[in-house]
């Protein structure tokens, strides 16, 4: 439930490329720990702390008060290309 609020959230507010919401809660019967990767080229001007606080903002208090810990990695569209060019020259 909380990650389809989440997820939500961020495609209304940021319209990203590429989202993923990853539950890292292995060890707790509820939902505590994600990792969140956001694609969107809203970030091509912002730098990673515009861009985290930009995160936070949209998820709000009470979303942030059911959440022990957020991982965030936040790319511009360009950046995200770069990262995949890279993986796919390694796998050359």
């Amino acid at each position: 439930m909380i990650i389809k609020t989440i997820e939500k959230k961020i495609k209304i507010a940021l319209n990203p490329i590429f989202l993923n919401i990853k539950n890292n809660s292995n060890d707790h019967n509820i939902i505590t720990h994600l990792q969140i990767t956001i694609v969107c080229e809203h970030f091509t001007t912002q730098n990673l702390i515009q861009r985290h606080r930009l995160i936070y903002k949209i998820l709000t208090k009470n979303i942030m008060q059911q959440i022990h810990a957020i991982s965030l990695n936040t790319y511009s569209v360009i950046e995200w290309n770069n990262i995949i060019h890279d993986k796919n020259v390694e796998c050359l």
